[in-house]
């Protein structure tokens, strides 16, 4: 063909073009790769979602495997799937309300309950009725203590209470804290007068005071206090119970360390050992030069 030939009738050579010197980006077929990881992270996104969605399905029929059945509502997750449940909740910034109503918040708000506890305290303290601390407020006073009850006009321990002073005197025996021994009366006790109501209720705290001395917690370590009737449990007694319930002496511990006996001090003296100029000089021999 005349368009493959030259002037001088000899067919021209074709020329391959290199590309080993300029490079280019080499293009296959479909599309690119950012594409492919984009497909792949829709498809383990969707995974996720149906396995969730699986796993909270109800069953379209009964059957005999562990989970919920139709018309069961006591059914209850096991702890560790609702434990799961519980963070990624707080994971994602959506804690589970106590106060909700929903069903599917039910077994998430039981087992947040159980994790609580039931809020009692961990260490023991005096056996009585109530659960609770037997003091009138809080204050700077620690719970550690307890309560001696009174009957009507009595100033000397009943059988109760010298249980309760023992009882009391067993936990207080060791730290070195000042105990507070408050002696109180009922309002009928208070009725014959100021000066009665302070001497029944320091006489009432003093024997406590005697008892617990007597099984070895040291006077530096109490303080005897009469309160009268000016601390109650009961503000307005209608009855005996509301009455006896003041009548009472409470064992407090506070935060106040026990003073140190200044006349038990060992003076410190100083020490001459290493210092020449407070050496005894030696006196000469009677007779001698």
């Amino acid at each position: 063909m005349a368009d493959d030939h030259g002037k001088d009738g000899k067919p021209h050579k074709k020329h391959k073009k290199h590309h080993a010197d300029h490079p280019h980006e080499e293009h296959h077929e479909g599309c690119p790769e950012w594409m492919v990881s984009f497909a792949d992270n829709v498809c383990l996104m969707m995974g996720f979602f149906v396995i969730m969605l699986a796993m909270n399905m109800k069953p379209a029929h009964g059957g005999s495997g562990e989970g919920p059945q139709d018309g069961n509502t006591s059914y209850t997750p096991p702890s560790a799937l609702l434990d799961a449940a519980i963070a990624i909740r707080e994971g994602f910034k959506n804690p589970v309300n106590m106060n909700s109503a929903a069903p599917e918040d039910q077994p998430l708000i039981r087992r947040l309950q159980e994790r609580k506890g039931t809020g009692r305290a961990s260490t023991t303290g005096q056996s009585g009725p109530t659960d609770s601390v037997t003091s009138v407020r809080t204050s700077d006073y620690y719970s550690l203590g307890g309560v001696v009850p009174f009957n009507d006009g009595a100033v000397e321990l009943s059988g109760a209470g010298e249980r309760a002073v023992a009882e009391i005197a067993d936990k207080l025996k060791g730290p070195r804290f000042v105990i507070e021994v408050r002696g109180h009366v009922s309002a009928v006790e208070a009725a014959a007068g100021v000066d009665v109501a302070m001497s029944v209720s320091h006489r009432r705290a003093l024997a406590v005071a005697r008892g617990l001395n007597i099984l070895g917690i040291p006077w530096s370590r109490m303080r005897v206090v009469a309160c009268a009737d000016g601390d109650r449990v009961t503000p307005i007694a209608y009855d005996e119970a509301g009455h006896r319930a003041n009548q009472r002496v409470e064992v407090l511990v506070t935060r106040e360390l026990e003073a140190t006996d200044p006349f038990l001090r060992e003076t410190a003296k100083p020490s001459t050992a290493g210092n020449p100029a407070s050496a005894p000089v030696p006196v000469a021999p009677a007779g001698g030069h």
